[in-house]
């Protein structure tokens, strides 16, 4: 996940490296203009909010975000993007050296298992708090805590090696996975998305012909995301990337019949979704039928349609040049969103606490409503506060000056001789 924004006002945070962009030193010394478009990050952090909000258990405030007006949901926004960002920091980094990329992919895999290994014992320390403290295992059940506490000898070597996943910590070990196939993609492909198109198809087709995925303890638990068919939205948001600047890409974009097809896409999804049979208002479901094939795990390419459908329409009625991204809302999810990694961990983290928060002050619609907006409110703080130490270095005060030595007094000089008939005796 590339975390640099950006080259906009303050309002829309600046940060590196746009696609192809590479910083070139302006006249005067100026800084470097980016393309980045601010609007990437925007989207990534309302997708940290949304998940965050689809992980609480039973949240109210997930009729807020995507997930029961269609059949996607904030997993696809999120992983497409993060393909997108990548694809941005490639470029700008390692088309001129791609084999960079590889050790590049290495080292930012690790970054995301201390993450995802940090989040873990963090779940499991509150998890047995809560149980010391409440006298309630009800943490330690729902997050799936309680094996490795009764047989750590057999479950650490898992957790160590991706094999013990426990609920909501689903996501990052996908992301482990993505991020070491795709340095070595790029040192390949390079910049031609053709090839990552057609090694998505292929990589997918096999997934859902053989069954291929992964399993984790106990061997009867299957990924939630199958890596060999969620890769395809990730080099989906890579492709998409290096292929937005192309003529016939932008033609596609602008042509009225695509429009038109992605506003019927998200029509039909949301008649699929049927909300007010959720609700319970009336049990009326006439294409019930889509989503029964929207399978989550194996990426569906009914998902992946209506996902690229809201994102089309999205980029038409959301410009680069509108005002939302110099609002408070716009520059808190921008923010957010240029701190995905560290923020999501947090999410994640607070999502697991919902477990024990609804269970002590109960499940009613205040406290949902109440801690989905706290926890929102905590991660747009520390978005701030990071920014604000991230322009405090890069602006220091500068270095006082070193106070100059006073002039020597002057050391009287010997007259010459035959001189002193000139000079008065003191009396």
């Amino acid at each position: 996940m590339a975390e640099q924004a950006a080259g906009v006002p303050r309002s829309h945070p600046a940060g590196s490296s746009g696609a192809g962009a590479a910083a070139s030193k302006h006249p005067g010394g100026a800084a470097p203009v980016s393309a980045r478009d601010w609007r990437l990050d925007f989207w990534r952090g309302l997708a940290i909010v949304f998940i965050f909000w689809n992980h609480t258990v039973d949240n109210v405030m997930s009729w807020l975000t995507t997930k029961n007006f269609g059949v996607s949901d904030s997993a696809e926004l999120f992983v497409f993007l993060s393909g997108f960002a990548m694809a941005s920091m490639f470029t700008g980094k390692f088309l001129d050296r791609p084999v960079m990329a590889i050790p590049y992919g290495v080292q930012r895999a690790f970054s995301l298992y201390l993450h995802h290994i940090t989040a873990f014992v963090v779940i499991a320390t509150l998890a047995v708090l809560y149980r010391e403290y409440a006298g309630s295992s009800v943490m330690e059940r729902d997050l799936f805590v309680r094996p490795f506490l009764v047989a750590t000898e057999t479950v650490l070597p898992k957790l160590a090696t991706l094999g013990y996943l426990p609920p909501l910590l689903d996501i990052l070990p996908l992301y482990i996975i993505l991020t070491l196939m795709i340095g070595v993609l790029f040192a390949a492909f390079r910049d031609r998305w053709a090839f990552y198109v057609g090694f998505a198809v292929v990589v997918w087709s096999w997934a859902q012909i053989s069954g291929a995925t992964l399993s984790s303890y106990p061997d009867t638990r299957l990924w939630t995301f199958n890596p060999f068919a969620w890769q395809a939205v990730f080099l989906a948001g890579f492709a998409a990337f290096l292929a937005r600047g192309e003529t016939w890409f932008r033609d596609l974009m602008a042509a009225p019949a695509t429009i038109a097809l992605s506003i019927t896409i998200v029509i039909v999804a949301f008649i699929a979704a049927a909300p007010w049979a959720t609700l319970g208002l009336y049990e009326w479901r006439p294409l019930r039928i889509i989503t029964d094939v929207a399978d989550k795990a194996n990426a569906s390419p009914v998902r992946l349609a209506h996902f690229l459908a809201m994102a089309h329409l999205a980029s038409l009625f959301v410009r680069r040049e509108s005002r939302l991204g110099s609002t408070f809302l716009g520059r808190s999810m921008v923010l957010i969103g240029r701190k995905s990694l560290p923020l999501f961990v947090l999410s994640t983290v607070f999502a697991a606490a919902s477990h024990g928060v609804f269970d002590w002050f109960g499940h009613g619609a205040a406290v949902q409503i109440a801690f989905s907006l706290g926890g929102a409110a905590i991660l747009i703080a520390l978005a701030f506060a990071s920014e604000e130490l991230r322009t405090t270095k890069r602006v220091s005060p500068p270095r006082p000056s070193a106070p100059r030595p006073e002039p020597a007094a002057a050391k009287p000089q010997a007259p010459p001789t035959g001189a002193a008939s000139v000079i008065p005796e003191a009396r």
